[in-house]
């Protein structure tokens, strides 16, 4: 099988599921408990927060709170912080380019009352700088963007939409650094809050993590026993949460490297699909080198998705949150792209796990499907 959909979820690395089997078979103590053992559990949570603070070189900017994920993550922090500011910046600005963890708890904020604003996106499929200029104001509480888009694979330009925020003290700034972890550097600078989805970079699924600058904006979207500064009660996963650690260390570690590699990869298949006639790139030239977005106009993309898995090559066509919607894809859509071409899109996302016989041999099945749908082609 050749595995290109990483975008939606990566092949564990190995040390993170030792660490989470050695965790639950001699750490399970409850981090809340008062005795010795739950002290001691207690101590190795500090620990891995600490280590995560040292590994992105910052000190006490940000509380760390662990999740289940970035859904969670981005629900704590979107709903959270539109509620404590709802009296006095009750807009919201964000963009038809998010997840659909952010795009429907934006729409959810709307029908109770708060004005959502959508940003415009140029048709490389980046925010709008100077729309966004004008969007803002005094009224504005929150702006939410992802770093990295999950379908296309744009790099939004978080340091310039700093800077456009930061001009207006009752505005805080999510960012969803989900598919940037490992591939590009990610920015805090100016940045309020930040998610990240452990499973996203060869971590367990049902692991996340909340970067919050100022946690006092934030109110508790779920009551219960208080842990996590109170914004994620519940009992501590002790082992998902030391696991995380290990595969957000190697994913930091190794950006560098592995976007090397990642861009060489890209580049290869990019240069392959030159010699095949009406098939178009969608993703921009200055996209993630992770994930390569291409259009088969005349095709369905569910019916090319399902010959490529005929061929053992797993890819998809959107989202895998949203891949079984009936709708286009808002992103492609944004940027003007025809619908006959987002109909026939299908998405190649790469990872750290993808080899160059993984490359050849995509290339060999790639002519095969090709050869299959040419007639529909258009």
């Amino acid at each position: 099988m050749i595995y290109l959909d990483n975008a939606a979820t990566t092949k564990p690395n190995q040390d993170v599921l030792d660490t989470f089997l050695k965790v639950n078979q001699s750490l399970y103590f409850n981090p809340n408990s008062p005795h010795q053992a739950g002290i001691q559990a207690e101590q190795l949570l500090k620990q891995a927060k600490a280590q995560i603070k040292a590994l992105f070189n910052f000190d006490n900017e940000f509380d760390i709170i662990f999740t289940s994920g970035a859904t969670e993550s981005n629900n704590i922090a979107l709903q959270g912080v539109a509620r404590k500011k709802k009296m006095f910046a009750n807009e919201i600005i964000t963009s038809v380019l998010e997840h659909p963890s952010v795009l429907e708890v934006v729409r959810a904020l709307g029908e109770e009352g708060f004005e959502v604003k959508y940003v415009d996106v140029t048709k490389e499929g980046k925010i709008d700088l100077n729309h966004l200029q004008s969007l803002m104001s005094d009224k504005v509480g929150l702006v939410t963007c992802m770093h990295v888009n999950n379908i296309m694979g744009q790099i939004q330009p978080i340091a310039e939409i700093v800077d456009i925020v930061r001009a207006y003290p009752k505005a805080h700034l999510h960012v969803d650094a989900v598919q940037a972890v490992g591939k590009v550097p990610l920015i805090f600078e100016g940045v309020d809050s930040l998610s990240l989805s452990g499973h996203k970079f060869n971590g367990l699924k049902g692991q996340g993590v909340l970067f919050v600058r100022n946690r006092h904006e934030i109110i508790p979207i779920m009551q219960g026993g208080g842990q996590e500064y109170g914004l994620r009660s519940g009992t501590v996963n002790l082992p998902i949460d030391i696991s995380i650690v290990k595969a957000l260390k190697f994913a930091v570690q190794h950006t560098q490297s592995l976007n090397k590699q990642l861009k060489k990869q890209n580049t290869q298949i990019k240069t392959y699909l030159e010699g095949f006639s009406n098939i178009i790139i969608n993703s921009p030239s200055d996209a993630a080198p992770h994930i390569l977005n291409i259009g088969f106009p005349g095709v369905k993309g569910e019916v090319l998705v399902n010959a490529f898995s005929k061929h053992d090559v797993m890819l998809s066509t959107t989202s895998a949150c949203s891949s079984k919607k009936a709708s286009l894809n808002e992103v492609l859509l944004a940027m003007g792209i025809p619908s006959i071409q987002i109909e026939g899109s299908i998405r190649i996302s790469l990872g750290a796990n993808t080899t160059e016989s993984d490359i050849e041999t995509f290339k060999d099945k790639f002519n095969a499907v090709y050869d299959e749908v040419r007639e529909l082609l258009k």
